[in-house]
């Protein structure tokens, strides 16, 4: 690779360093021109470049052919293929279940079983990086981005979950820890806001390193940085992704770490309102990074090439710098990115989406369903369901395709009355709720993130003074009865998906069995 990096041209260098996103579903005239003219090297996939797995294949084929042609390199190909609520191919591949999900089974192995089927179908896609799994400890309560992201609160589970993930989907395809140093305990989103976390060392140490040392010492080959001020590691408020104590003097001096260091997006606000994503984007690279993102817009993905280019010529950054950042690029390119463009997608169609694989992950969110107080549900005859969609709580979920509850439910139990209200209700809302549940015998409240969309408190609370039997189920973050203690019943099932919805109607029929265990101590 050496001889390779020698013969590059400092455009094509800094094109290995960028990765971009596209617009629309196929290679289009400006995504030939960003790899072709501006030599850029690596893209990142979301819901909206996906209709199904046919035209993802082709997607992912002629990006490859695009830069063999121009480059004479494969691309690197990232998604957020995480499980769960953070999951980008929605239709025909295996909808898998989410970090929280899985720690609820309280069985390791599930990960490794469902890392290496995830990679292996991203392989057979394409796809050759995978931004997971998340090893933040989620021990805020309030986090209003991660939560069920993470496998525990505590960080000896998060690394017993997480690192068998790591192992199972690096048979495949290049597994990437996020959010160095650690975005568990924020209350502030980095997509919205610059988080701080104000912890010690020791602190940090105990606590929120713990899980990236393990999976460094196990053989991760991505951390992807967060945009999150360390105190404690850092200075005047510069955040983890810019700063060259945490991504290069802690994360490859300290902590040994000699993979891919790959930026979190640089549009998001933490980032951008502060620093200015193509400035910051070059402050990454001298920081330490190898890959930095720009997700959404390819004018700010040229203008960061062009000033790391214009860094190299005056002086601010050394050709040696970059030199060194491409050269691991290269390195796992050469052990992760091979393609085979010659493949047909008649020759991966029946290996992706399997009914074992899709049975696998059914029984695993199915198995993670979680009775944490009270008594199961026995439908009574005059019932009342109350509800919302799901929603995208932050950037990083994509709104998850079309699972309507409610349609499901109407079909399926038509005796029972559902009510869908919006997942942040109104003041009107809530009364309009009160009023309905008079009648009933038996109340259901679905709730979806209570933690952070606060009025849906407001209507637990209410709902208990009823006198009424109330039974909640959590279908996202299982923290309602850190604000909600007079919860009776409460069930957890940790993530909205269509897994999930089947396992609700089965637990509404009485055939469920709530065998799994709430994997967090603050909840």
């Amino acid at each position: 690779m050496k001889q390779r990096l020698e013969n590059m041209t400092l455009e094509e260098k800094i094109g290995q360093l960028l990765m971009f996103g596209i617009e629309g579903t196929e290679v289009n005239e400006e995504t030939m021109q960003m790899v072709e003219k501006y030599k850029a090297g690596n893209v990142i996939l979301f819901t909206h470049n996906i209709k199904g797995i046919k035209q993802l294949f082709k997607l992912t084929q002629d990006l490859h052919q695009l830069s063999l042609k121009h480059l004479g390199l494969p691309m690197f190909i990232g998604i957020d293929q995480e499980g769960g609520m953070v999951t980008r191919i929605q239709s025909e591949a295996t909808f898998f279940p989410g970090a929280m999900t899985i720690a609820a089974n309280h069985l390791p192995l599930m990960g490794y079983e469902v890392g290496k089927q995830m990679g292996f179908e991203l392989k057979q896609l394409g796809i050759n990086i995978n931004f997971a799994p998340v090893l933040d400890v989620n021990n805020n309560p309030k986090n209003p981005v991660i939560g069920v992201r993470s496998y525990s609160d505590n960080p000896e589970e998060v690394a017993k979950y997480g690192l068998p993930f790591i192992q199972g989907l690096q048979e495949h395809v290049i597994a990437t820890a996020k959010h160095f140093p650690g975005h568990g305990d924020t209350v502030v989103d980095s997509h919205v806001g610059l988080p701080t976390v104000n912890h010690s060392r020791e602190r940090l140490e105990a606590v929120e390193f713990a899980p990236f040392k393990k999976a460094i010492n196990a053989g991760i080959h991505g951390m992807m940085s967060s945009h999150i001020y360390f105190p404690a590691l850092t200075e005047g408020g510069k955040p983890a992704t810019l700063s060259h104590e945490v991504m290069t003097t802690l994360l490859r001096d300290e902590f040994g770490f000699e993979g891919l260091i790959v930026t979190d997006g640089m549009e998001m606000k933490a980032i951008a309102d502060r620093y200015g994503t193509v400035e910051a984007s070059l402050m990454a690279v001298q920081a330490g990074v190898n890959i930095y993102c720009v997700c959404h817009s390819p004018k700010l993905a040229l203008e960061s090439m062009e000033r790391i280019k214009e860094a190299v010529l005056n002086g601010e950054i050394s050709e040696d710098v970059i030199n060194e950042r491409v050269e691991r690029v290269l390195h796992y390119k050469e052990k992760y990115a091979h393609t085979n463009v010659d493949f047909e997608f008649a020759d991966v169609e029946s290996l992706i989406g399997t009914e074992e694989a899709k049975d696998m992950s059914y029984q695993i969110v199915k198995g993670a369903a979680t009775l944490v107080k009270g008594k199961p549900l026995q439908l009574k005859n005059k019932a009342l369901l109350i509800g919302t969609l799901p929603k995208a709580t932050t950037i990083a979920d994509d709104r998850l395709g079309n699972h309507d509850i409610f349609q499901e439910l109407n079909h399926d139990f038509p005796e029972l009355t559902v009510l869908k209200i919006p997942v942040i209700p109104s003041e009107e809302d809530v009364e309009m709720a009160l009023d309905k549940a008079q009648a009933y015998d038996q109340i259901i409240i679905t709730t979806y993130n209570a933690n952070v969309y606060r009025n849906q408190v407001q209507l637990l609370e209410k709902l208990h003074t009823l006198g009424k039997e109330v039974h909640v189920i959590a279908m996202r973050n299982p923290y309602d009865l850190v604000d909600v203690p007079v919860i009776q019943n409460y069930v957890c099932l940790y993530e909205y998906t269509p897994n999930s919805v089947r396992v609700l109607k089965e637990y509404l029929k009485g055939n469920l069995q709530l065998k799994g265990k709430v994997p967090i101590q603050n909840g």
